[in-house]
């Protein structure tokens, strides 16, 4: 009876200890996909900066078309390889919370979206004045449930920056919007995005 009990036990233990191994490995999995918070982060900042440096200098035609070119370029392959990586990649490591993160993205690029077309309907115009910061919103709340899913409290806290960054950006003129937003993407995608994925690389602890 004594060697039954026992046996319980250990099996139990076992189980748990499998259980907390296929978390364990499951987060250090989703920290992975740092590398693309760092790869929008990064592109998102370079975009805005550029649109900043447009908009308060005096650019010449090539150099605007210049500018232009690289933002269309570097969206493409963007897209290409987020497409890749989360389609491609990584199929068979799509759980419940990865899953759950895309559809809070797809959620806010779709809210962003109906944003244009409600304010256009409203002010028979597209007021960038008004989108950047109602765009920083969504991006702040997609960062904070984000943060929420994976346990990561640094996307939570970025998530916080990004409103606060949304706050200034309402007070200020769209050129001065540009660099706020390429600074505020820098340090709510790019830094968490790092931290991230160096963890992805250390071993998965139980």
């Amino acid at each position: 009876m004594s060697s039954t009990t026992s046996n319980q036990e250990m099996s139990d233990h076992e189980m748990l200890k499998t259980l907390k191994t296929a978390i364990a490995t499951s987060k250090h999995s989703l920290y992975e996909d740092g590398i693309l918070l760092i790869l929008w982060g990064a592109s998102f900042t370079i975009g805005f900066f550029l649109h900043y440096y447009k908009s308060s200098h005096l650019v010449v035609y090539w150099e605007r078309n210049i500018i232009n070119i690289l933002n269309i370029v570097g969206a493409v392959l963007l897209i290409g390889f987020t497409i890749y990586y989360l389609f491609f990649r990584k199929p068979k490591l799509r759980t419940y919370t990865a899953i759950s993160t895309r559809f809070v993205w797809i959620g806010i690029i779709i809210a962003h979206n109906l944003n244009v077309i409600v304010t256009k309907s409203f002010l028979q115009e597209v007021d960038f004045a008004l989108l950047h910061p109602l765009q920083m919103v969504l991006i702040g709340f997609a960062l904070f449930v984000t943060g929420g899913i994976y346990r990561y409290k640094l996307l939570s806290i970025s998530g916080a920056v990004m409103w606060i960054a949304a706050i200034l950006c309402a007070r200020v003129e769209l050129a001065d919007q540009f660099l706020i937003r390429a600074i505020a993407n820098f340090i709510c995608f790019v830094i968490p995005g790092v931290l991230m994925y160096l963890k992805s690389k250390k071993p998965a602890h139980v």
